[in-house]
């Protein structure tokens, strides 16, 4: 640690509450721990984690270099000797407003929001995944399997900042407000469990196997159920190889929000007779549960997103054979899955425009690219879809030259040295 680092350490160490950890060895298995990432790739080793308490340590700790950590999946919550790790794990909270919306707080995790407003009778807009961080979340976009109910995550922000304060900052938060600060608290917009199957707040959540090698097969039939707005269906058609057997597959994890028995809007998989079907409805809180293995923390990762107005069986086709050529080459690469999601229904319209600019994407390319062989790194890199990584061009997720000026604009003036990464500065 430089001598500059040590002595703004030391003044941290005087400032903060006494509840604030600040953990300054490597070795220690506690800072390994807090360490740990969603993906290896790229990972460095900060100088200090500094564990705040309240809002007033954060504000403290942010006169050091550093980067913010909820849930650990961001791929730019990582930092080298330079700076610090600000781990919010601890500075977490959420609670439901007696005005129906919900303040989350911290490092508050997607898991955590939910079983909250569920026991208030009440959802919103979260991911696939439990232990992302909720506010990342709602800042980045946030697609899920309520879009068309509820909107993208970004749609749900109510904020302090109103459209006579701050408006500008307002439209660049809803979308893009991981690039303009560390935003320790959010108030969003919530959702009577009513409105969700039954009326009871259940999602039908449901798999259909079948052996890979019958993809043209059903893929076809799988493009006339994602097409049909008539059913409220959503999910995952996933070229995969699940364990144990690990035996090449093309599953259809599907959900559904709508009242009639699954055996309606899915009667063309049920027909295509899969090798495999599981199915049961499930409190809304409960659906990402099966999907904890995807959020296991290290290896090497790398998380690809297209959005698509179309969806080509003819391209999705084509992926699944690059998908066999990858996990044949490598075969430390098993657990990458290719993916298509959709929703049989548009995303709800916003009420204002925002840094958003995906309400019109129907369709989305997602692969997870995941080995633990070092040596394979560049192997695996031609498999990247369109080049669409997290860290990909920025053209890619704020379309439209009006809007990406706009945000490079306000980037200028609320981050011009790129403290909140260099994105949209370069």
């Amino acid at each position: 640690m430089s001598d500059h680092l040590l002595s703004q350490l030391s003044a941290l160490q005087a400032v903060v509450a006494a509840d604030c950890q600040i953990l300054h060895d490597s070795q220690d298995p506690e800072f390994q721990k807090r360490l740990a990432r969603w993906t290896d790739i790229d990972r460095k080793v900060p100088a200090a984690i500094v564990l705040p308490r309240s809002e007033e340590d954060c504000v403290k700790t942010s006169s050091i270099p550093f980067v913010a950590k909820s849930g650990g999946h961001s791929p730019w919550s990582t930092i080298g000797a330079e700076g610090f790790i600000i781990d919010l794990t601890l500075y977490s909270d959420v609670r439901v407003n007696p005005d129906g919306t919900a303040t989350i707080v911290g490092g508050i995790l997607a898991k955590q929001v939910s079983v909250c407003l569920a026991e208030a009778g009440l959802f919103t807009a979260l991911g696939n995944g439990n232990s992302v961080g909720a506010i990342p979340y709602f800042l980045g976009g946030g697609g899920s399997i309520t879009n068309s109910i509820t909107g993208f995550g970004s749609d749900q922000i109510l904020i302090e900042v109103t459209e006579e304060t701050r408006s500008d900052l307002l439209w660049a938060v809803k979308g893009a407000g991981q690039f303009f600060g560390l935003i320790t608290q959010l108030t969003v917009r919530t959702h009577s469990l009513s409105a969700l199957r039954k009326q009871q707040g259940l999602v039908w959540v449901g798999a259909f196997v079948y052996p890979l090698d019958r993809a043209a097969e059903v893929v076809p039939v799988m493009k006339q159920i994602m097409d049909d707005p008539r059913h409220a269906t959503a999910g995952l058609m996933m070229a995969i190889a699940p364990p144990p057997a690990r035996t090449p597959s093309l599953v259809v994890s599907a959900r559904y929000t709508g009242d009639e028995a699954p055996e309606v809007p899915f009667k063309a998989l049920y027909d295509l007779q899969p090798v495999a079907t599981t199915g049961r409805d499930l409190p809304i809180q409960n659906v990402s549960d099966d999907r904890e293995a995807l959020c296991a923390k290290g290896d090497f990762k790398r998380f690809g997103l297209v959005g698509l107005h179309e969806f080509s069986v003819e391209a999705f086709l084509q992926a699944t054979e690059v998908w066999k050529r990858l996990i044949h080459e490598c075969p430390d690469a098993i657990n990458t899955t290719f993916n298509v999601q959709w929703d049989s229904r548009p995303v709800k319209t916003p009420e204002r425009e925002s840094a958003m600019s995906s309400h019109d994407i129907r369709y989305w390319q997602v692969n997870i690219i995941w080995h633990t062989d070092v040596k394979n790194r560049r192997k695996t890199r031609y498999v990247d879809f369109q080049n669409a990584t997290r860290t990909g061009p920025i053209q890619r997720r704020y379309r439209g030259e009006a809007r990406l000026k706009k945000l490079r604009q306000l980037k200028r003036v609320w981050d011009a040295q790129g403290v909140f990464t260099r994105q949209l500065l370069d």
